[in-house]
């Protein structure tokens, strides 16, 4: 393996780990923003 091709398949790896790092990060981002902000608005309606 010649060394342009092994840049270039790591550098295609970090972009494929950076973005599947971004979906799981917005993953867990929309799984617990909708409940925490329904909570919020319950406790804002109780007082």
């Amino acid at each position: 393996m010649n060394p342009s091709t092994f840049i270039g398949s790591s550098i295609f790896l970090y972009i494929l780990a950076f973005i599947v790092v971004m979906v799981v990060a917005g993953y867990f981002t929309y799984r617990i923003s909708p409940s925490g902000k329904k909570r919020r608005e319950e406790r804002n309606e109780r007082r």
